[in-house]
């Protein structure tokens, strides 16, 4: 039984189109732990800042940047590309998500994120690392890209391809994205699941 989504609360945050018209705009959730694998997003924000691409990253977070992301983000001269911003209110959060062009989750070690699914059910276009549980929630190319976690090389790929993909392949992969969560991470479903569980229990 997977983690559910409350669509109603969410659903005022659903994008309505997926072409970036200046800058592309990438974001990060979650705390700052080694687990989250930022340096490896970091790294990849200033390969294809090289060469020559509009683009901005933003990690929100609840507390402050750790010292590995500051160090990382300075010693690649990408401060004027990353924004670091603590939000404490999750409707601030979604609202940033909606804002942005991809949600980018570059984890070396997770469960299932809840983001991930909070973004789906946004229809926010979604990169994920294999790690973990992530395969079981994301088909490559079809409801979002996945990439070979602590791959750099198979993240600026995964970058790239939905930086340069056309507005209908997007709306193709953020729709199938939507139908995921609505069909098995939402409450209605995995509250009906929870119920026949306790029921076989006892």
């Amino acid at each position: 039984i997977y983690s559910a989504i409350d669509l109603k609360k969410i659903n005022i945050y659903r994008k309505k189109k997926w072409c970036s018209n200046s800058t592309f705009n990438f974001i990060s959730v979650g705390r700052y732990h080694w687990k989250k694998g930022y340096p490896y997003a970091l790294l990849a924000i200033k390969k294809l800042l090289e060469k020559n691409l509009d683009i901005h990253y933003t990690i929100v977070a609840k507390n402050e940047p750790s010292e590995e992301v500051l160090y990382h983000v300075n010693d690649l001269s990408i401060k004027d590309y990353v924004s670091l911003l603590s939000m404490e209110s999750q409707n601030q959060v979604y609202r940033k998500m909606s804002e942005s062009d991809c949600l980018l989750l570059p984890s070396v070690e997770e469960g299932i994120a809840n983001v991930v699914l909070e973004a789906m059910a946004i229809e926010l276009p979604v990169i994920s690392s294999n790690c973990g549980g992530m395969t079981e929630i994301i088909k490559d190319k079809s409801d979002g890209l996945i990439f070979n976690l602590r791959n750099t090389s198979n993240l600026i790929d995964s970058m790239n391809n939905i930086i340069e993909m056309s507005e209908h392949r997007k709306r193709i992969i953020v729709k199938n994205a939507r139908r995921k969560i609505e069909k098995k991470h939402n409450y209605d479903v995995l509250g009906r699941k929870m119920i026949q569980l306790y029921r076989s229990i006892f």
